[in-house]
Order: structure tokens, then C-alpha cells, then sequence
């Protein structure tokens, strides 16, 4: 939230720098996360006073002014009709330069000369209002610098306010913590409504149909409405706060929202329907057009506003447009109410909407500020002279606020903090934060937090608030103890990291995407209407199409991250995200969620220069970066041959060990590659996480040098063409297992030779024994035993 220093000093005299009073802040647990500077560039325009306003006696159009600067006086020849004498203006004098660059110079101007220029808004560039001259308050001194008149230097504090403090959601809030923290009194002015007219309850009613979701609804009605812009003043805060004027009632709502942190609402009474208000659920099919000119269709339960007919605001959220306040208002009821925070958060989370009036409802707001920030508000617009306040506030209540009533035990409180803090000192601290804290003994408080404090619930809640106002330098370190736990989840967290860093190591970049897919992409990634994978959870208020389903799958997410990098020009990408994956379970329970690591690649293995062989990524490639990852698991990788959605045919398989189906490893199918724009290769695996992370914790063993040679003998063979690679190894690692260190295929042929459905394959066997040199005869009784395993799989043994 954006806090303006000057407008803090109001509520309490700091006496320190706005930098100094965010470290203060900062170090009391509202973090202040910037310390702007606000200085327009306005030196040397002065406040003038208007002694005297003459027509000019050769232009219609223009006026000859006498202006003191408060030294001497000049003559200035305007063209604005708005000013009087007596009036106090922005004087810009010769040789002054304004903000858009130009300089005052001395004119003649139809036979008169002119010695400065009274000033608009808008060319001082402080507002956009030019039709006339800038008139300012009477109090400013002639010849006082225009920005020190009008307080415009000033510095905004940009403060970080947690979900558990909506008090602080306000200047009001702001100014007791400062209070509280450097001990000063804070200083806020007794608000005194002058109601004139007929009371208000015999022209307004109001109804609450749903008690259990507003518990207070107060209005005031405003007669003799006159609808235009705001002042300099009011219209200046609202913008430095990040808020855009729009007129002097509903510039007055959002001004008491930021000073109070209490959302108001200002209804056209005149559109209001039999002048009754009720608070209720909304009606199936109901539907609103809210102000910002969008129609949405309102779920019943739904929290609204509504006179006799239909639904006129949605409650705590947004007006809607047809009571929304014009320049054609005669009359206004204002609104300031307290509704129940989740059905505020409820609400604006299915519509998909939000407010700086629901950001405050769903954090929740004080009970009782709902009435002092109404008649703050009328206050305001009787001051501003926009309307005539009726007598009275109709107000009903259903669920009065009661106090919460805590214990807080001193020696608790030491304990916790590990200090040695008196029970008066405690109690001293707590009275700052204006909190009731009332001694007995010298053993508990009995504590009365105020009503604004609804994030103090317990105990706990209040050692933590003497811990920041004593200060957390003052509080010593302590190693704390604590009991072992969360073993699983913390083997889990060591074997993520450990695939992180194996696979940074092996050139891939982490990935951390969106959990998120639409329909229109299912079709893209050619997903058939009866496939499992399109069988997704459908988020129920969605970003956007775009992202209205929760993934089934990695792979949708990780093929935009490649799309966008092949967009940039950049070709060559490996990534890895380790996230979950989400599915339908039978019942209303939520999905089931499964957590995956994938791996997707393109372009080039590594980096292309002139000393490297650097090859495209392929099948193989990827496949060998799982074997890296599974080093240490039981049992071998099998890749099944399989056709899956998405996936090249032929260039596809199931991945499994230790005898169970674990993912899938595949070339992305081109037609897929090419709907998202990628030209070249894609490789892709997803594959459960947990066994890659037990993998990647399990001990590795030793294994001693050996200490006896080996022999390596090559065997090409022709085998079927539809016998696996995986099969042929197996087979020979199974007839000797004693003896066989490793087999690898080094070569693969077809030809003229080889039948066309044959393939020609060419094995390297190295033995070796533990015990011996291996004999020439063993060698060979073992190459032999090898030859009978392969030709009982049906391949023919060629000859050397």
C-alpha cells in the first residue's frame, strides 16, 4: 500500500525521516519495501494574490490583473474568466520556466504589457483541468513557493501489508503502528456531521435478508447533490495513493477507503428502486452490469446489494452501472457495511473479479469503523459543499462484534522470547498498540485487544506483538529445540536436489511452469476425445481458455517453454521440471496429484565450436541422460516399444524397472512440433519422480579394481526385425552372468544381404573373472554357450 509522509504527519508528528521511519517500520514487521520522492518540478512559481480584475480595454476576451507576490505588484494579462480579487493563483514570473518546458517571457499583449502568467492545472501539469486559472486555498501567504503551499514535496512509502493485517490497510493503520513504535500519541480528528432536512429512515429502508453474511449495514442519505470534481488537494492524494479521481462523491469513498481502510459504496438514491435496500443472497439466473461495463451472471448464494426489483451492486466487490453516480445525481446513499470475508473471497474468486473494496473485505474489517468511516464520508461532502446530509443513519445489525478476551502469562512471554521482561513493561508495550492489558498479580494479564485487531486470536499472537514493539535486536539468539520429523518429506527434498543438481550438471536448465492446459491445446498435442490424458480437471474459474484444465501431462507446458525459446531464435534447449501431474478421482474428492520429472530437448547436445563433434539430440541421448539419473536403481532400464498420443511413431516407448511401468520416453510427433512453431526434433520424457529420487540417495557401492584382464570378442548375428535390442542383451548377459562385465550393439545393417525383415547386428562382449585369467578354451566355451542363447531367439550367427 502506498502511504503518503505528509499525510501520515497529520496523524502523528513522526520526527524522523520518511527513510528512517521505513527501517523502523521495516524492523517492526511491516515490511517498507521502497521510500519514493515526490518533488514536482515547480520552482519559482509563487502563489500570487489578486488585488484587482479589470476587462482589457482592447480584447473582449481578456482581463488586466493586479497580482502581488508578496514583494511588489505586476500587471497580468489573462485570459481566464474564473478569478476574483482576493483570489490566491499560481504565479509563474519572468524568466520562470514551467514544467512543459517553456519560459515566462515579458509580452505586450493588445497594447498592455504582461509581467508573468496565472497559472491552470494543467499547464503546471498537475492535473488536466485548463478552462480557467488554478484558484488556491486563501490561506496560502503571497510569495510562498507554490509547492511548499500546497505541501507537494512529499515521500510515499510503499508498504508490503501481510494477509493476517488489514488494519494496517489504511493511513489511519499506518499512523498507530508508527505511534506504537516511536511512542507518540496519535491524533485523529472527532468527525461532526451537520445534517440538515427530513431523517433519512423515512425516506430510506434497509433490509438484511442473509445475516450470517453481513453482519452490519449502515447508510446515510445525501440530498441536493452537486456532482463535479474534486479540489487539488483531494484529487493529489488520491493519485499519490495510486487512485484515479473521477468526481467529488466518489473521489470522497475511495478517500475515506484509503484514510480508514473501511470500503464505502455511493448509490444514485434516485435509481434505487422504492428507496429500499436489501442485502441477500442473488437468485438463480440473476445477472448485473457492474461499473466496469462487463455483464456476469451471478451463482445463487451470491452476496448482493439489491432494491425491490434486481440485484444493484454485488456486495463488498463492485457497484453496478446503473445506480452508479453521474453528473445527473440529485441525490446519494452511501454505504459502509460489514460482510463476512470468505463470502467476499468466495464470490470474487468465481467471478473473477476484484476491488480495493474486496481486498479489504476478504482480509477482513473492523466491526465497528463501518460507522465512523460512513459520517467521515459525510463529513467530506458537506464539506466540499457536493450535498446536504439528511438527519440520521439507517442502520441495521445482525451479528453484533463481540470482543475477544485473552490471557497472556508473563512468564510465557519470557519463555518464548527468552527475555526478562516485567509484567509493567509488558503492559506498557501492550497499551501502546492500544490493547487493554490489566494486571493480576504479577503473573497473567487479562488482555482486550481492539476491534481492529482481528488477526489476535491467542497467546501467541500477543508475545509476538511484544516482541516487535521491544524490539527483535533486544531479543537474544537461542538455539531452539526441537524434535527430528518430516523424515520422508526430507529424504524427498535431498533426492530432488540431488536430481537438480545431476541434471544442471549434464548442460539442462530447470523449468517451473504453470500447471495448466487448455482444450484447444489437447487438440494441438493430437489427443483423441476417448484418450485418458484429455480426461482433465477443469479449473472452475480459469485465468483464461488458455489455462482451464490441470495438466494431465508435463508435456504441455514444456512444449510452450520450447515454443517461446525456438520463437527467440534460440534452437538448441534442454530443460527439466519437476512438478505434479493431476487426475480425476471417482468420488468428489480433490484430484489425485502425482509427481513426475520430465525432460524435453532440441537442437544440438552442446555447444558447437571447432574442436567439438557436437550431435542433434535424439532418442538416445535422452534415454542415457534417464540412465545417468537411475545409476544406483535395482534392476535395468527396459524401453518397451509403444504408440502413444503425440509421440513419432516408431520413436516411442515405455520406460520401466525393477519389473514396473515408471513413464514414457519419445520424439515428439512432427505434426505436433509444428503447431507450436519448433522446426527441429523434439525429445521427450516424463517418468514418475519418487524411484529417480530414492535412486539418486541410495548408497553407491564399491567396486575394487580388477585385478585379472579381460577379453573382448565381437559376434554379428541377423535377427528378426521386430526383436527388441533389450531382448538380444538380455540373452547374452544370461548365459554366462558370471563372466560378462559388458555388451554393447555397435553397429546396425540392412542391406542386399540382410532379408527385408532381418536386420544385421554387431555385439561387443567383454569378460572378464573375478577369481583368474580366463583360459582360451574358457573364453571360448563361454562365446559358444553366448551363440546357443542368441540362436535359441531365432538369430543366425554369421560367420568372422
Amino acid at each position: 500500500m502506498k502511504i503518503s509522509f505528509n499525510w501520515l504527519t497529520e496523524y502523528v508528528k513522526c520526527g524522523i525521516s520518511p527513510a528512517d521511519l521505513a527501517d523502523r517500520l521495516t524492523n517492526s514487521g511491516l515490511e517498507v519495501e521502497s521510500v519514493t520522492r515526490v518533488s514536482p518540478p515547480l520552482e519559482g512559481i509563487v502563489v500570487g494574490r489578486i488585488l484587482s480584475v479589470e476587462p482589457h480595454p482592447n480584447a473582449d476576451r481578456l482581463s488586466v490583473c493586479r497580482v502581488s507576490d508578496g514583494v511588489r505588484e505586476l500587471t497580468i494579462v489573462c485570459g481566464a474568466k474564473n478569478m476574483k480579487a482576493g483570489d490566491c493563483a499560481p504565479l509563474a514570473r519572468v524568466g520562470c520556466a514551467l514544467p512543459n518546458g517553456s519560459t515566462i517571457r515579458a509580452a505586450t499583449l493588445r497594447g498592455i504589457m504582461s509581467e508573468g502568467m496565472l497559472c491552470s492545472e494543467r499547464e503546471l501539469g498537475m492535473g488536466e483541468e485548463a478552462g480557467g486559472i488554478m484558484i488556491l486555498p486563501e490561506a496560502c501567504a503571497p510569495g510562498a513557493g507554490l509547492a511548499d503551499a500546497l505541501h507537494l514535496n512529499d515521500s510515499i512509502l510503499d508498504v508490503n501489508i501481510t494477509p493476517n493485517r488489514p488494519d494496517c490497510l489504511s493511513v489511519i493503520g499506518i499512523a498507530r503502528e508508527v505511534g506504537a513504535i516511536l511512542g507518540k500519541r496519535i491524533r485523529i480528528q472527532r468527525v461532526a456531521v451537520r445534517e440538515e432536512g427530513e431523517p433519512a429512515a423515512k425516506q430510506v429502508s434497509v433490509k438484511i435478508d442473509d445475516s450470517d453474511l453481513c453482519g452490519r449495514y449502515s447508510a446515510r442519505l445525501v440530498r441536493g447533490v452537486r456532482v463535479g470534481p474534486s479540489p487539488f488537494w483531494l484529487r493529489n492524494r488520491l493519485g499519490l495513493a495510486g487512485t484515479r479521481a473521477i468526481n467529488n462523491i466518489v473521489d470522497v469513498t475511495n478517500y475515506v477507503l484509503l484514510e480508514y481502510g473501511q470500503p464505502l459504496h455511493a448509490f444514485d438514491f434516485g435509481k434505487i428502486r422504492e428507496g429500499g435496500i436489501v442485502v441477500r443472497g442473488a437468485r438463480e439466473g440473476e445477472r448485473i452490469t457492474a461499473i466496469d461495463g462487463t455483464t456476469r451472471e451471478l451463482a445463487q448464494g451470491m452476496l448482493v446489494i439489491a432494491d425491490s426489483e434486481a440485484p444493484i451492486a454485488i456486495a463488498g466487490i463492485m457497484g453496478g452501472r446503473e445506480s452508479e453516480v453521474g453528473l445527473e445525481t440529485k441525490a446519494v446513499l452511501l454505504e459502509s457495511a460489514y460482510f463476512k470475508p470468505q463470502s467476499i473471497r468466495r464470490t470474487s474468486t468465481r467471478l473473477g473479479l476484484s476491488s480495493e473494496s474486496s481486498y479489504r473485505f476478504e482480509r477482513g474489517v473492523d466491526f465497528n469503523g463501518v460507522l465512523p468511516a460512513l459520517n467521515r464520508a459525510a463529513q467530506l461532502i458537506s464539506f466540499l459543499g457536493a450535498g446536504e446530509i439528511c438527519k440520521g443513519v439507517v442502520e441495521r445489525i445482525s451479528a453484533p462484534g463481540r470482543p475477544t478476551r485473552l490471557s497472556l502469562r508473563v512468564a510465557r512471554v519470557n519463555t518464548v522470547l527468552h527475555t526478562r521482561l516485567s509484567r509493567q513493561r509488558i503492559q506498557n508495550l501492550l497499551t501502546r498498540l492500544t490493547i487493554r492489558a490489566e494486571g493480576k498479580g504479577e503473573s497473567i494479564l487479562k488482555v482486550l485487544p481492539p476491534s481492529y485487531r482481528i488477526d489476535l486470536k491467542g497467546e501467541a499472537d500477543l508475545i509476538e506483538e511484544v516482541a516487535r514493539l521491544e524490539g527483535y535486536s533486544q531479543i537474544s539468539d537461542v538455539q531452539p529445540r526441537a524434535t527430528a520429523g518430516g523424515e520422508e518429506k526430507a529424504v524427498s527434498s535431498r533426492g530432488r536436489e540431488c536430481v537438480r543438481e545431476t541434471l544442471c550438471s549434464l548442460g539442462f536448465s530447470e523449468a517451473i511452469c504453470l500447471s495448466f492446459m487448455g482444450r484447444d491445446e489437447m487438440d494441438r498435442l493430437l489427443w483423441d476425445p476417448g484418450e485418458s490424458l484429455r480426461c482433465a480437471v477443469k479449473v472452475r474459474n480459469p485465468v483464461s481458455e488458455e489455462y482451464s484444465y490441470l495438466r494431465t501431462s508435463m508435456l504441455p507446458p514444456l512444449m510452450r517453454c520450447l515454443a517461446l525459446n525456438a520463437s527467440r531464435g534460440n534452437r538448441d534447449v534442454r530443460l527439466f521440471e519437476l512438478g505434479n501431474v493431476f487426475r480425476h478421482t471417482k468420488s468428489n474428492a480433490p484430484p489425485l496429484e502425482v509427481e513426475k520429472l520430465a525432460l524435453a530437448a532440441m537442437g544440438m547436445s552442446g555447444r558447437v565450436n571447432w574442436r567439438s563433434r557436437t550431435t542433434e539430440v535424439d532418442y538416445f541421448y535422452v534415454k542415457g541422460v534417464l540412465e545417468s539419473l537411475l545409476a544406483g536403481a535395482e534392476g535395468e532400464i527396459i524401453a518397451q516399444r509403444a504408440a502413444l498420443p503425440s509421440c513419432h511413431p516408431g520413436r516411442c516407448a515405455t520406460i520401466s524397472w525393477a519389473g514396473k511401468a515408471r513413464g514414457w520416453l519419445a520424439e515428439i510427433h512432427p505434426r505436433v512440433r509444428e503447431a507450436y512453431g519448433i522446426r527441429v526434433p523434439v525429445v521427450f520424457a516424463e517418468v514418475d519422480a519418487a524411484p529417480i529420487y530414492a535412486s539418486a540417495l541410495r548408497e553407491r557401492a564399491y567396486s575394487p579394481l580388477p585385478r585379472f584382464p579381460s577379453a573382448r570378442r565381437d559376434i554379428a548375428l541377423v535377427a528378426d526385425e521386430a526383436l527388441e535390442a533389450d531382448k538380444i542383451i538380455g540373452c547374452v548377459r544370461g548365459a554366462v552372468p558370471k563372466l560378462i562385465e559388458r555388451v554393447e550393439i555397435f553397429d546396425l545393417f540392412k542391406g542386399q544381404q540382410i532379408p527385408a525383415d532381418k536386420k544385421g547386428l554387431a555385439l561387443t562382449v567383454v569378460l572378464r573373472s573375478a577369481e583368474s585369467t580366463l583360459s582360451e578354451e574358457e573364453i571360448e566355451n563361454a562365446v559358444e554357450m553366448i551363440r546357443s542363447g542368441l540362436k535359441s531367439l531365432g538369430c543366425d550367427i554369421r560367420q568372422q
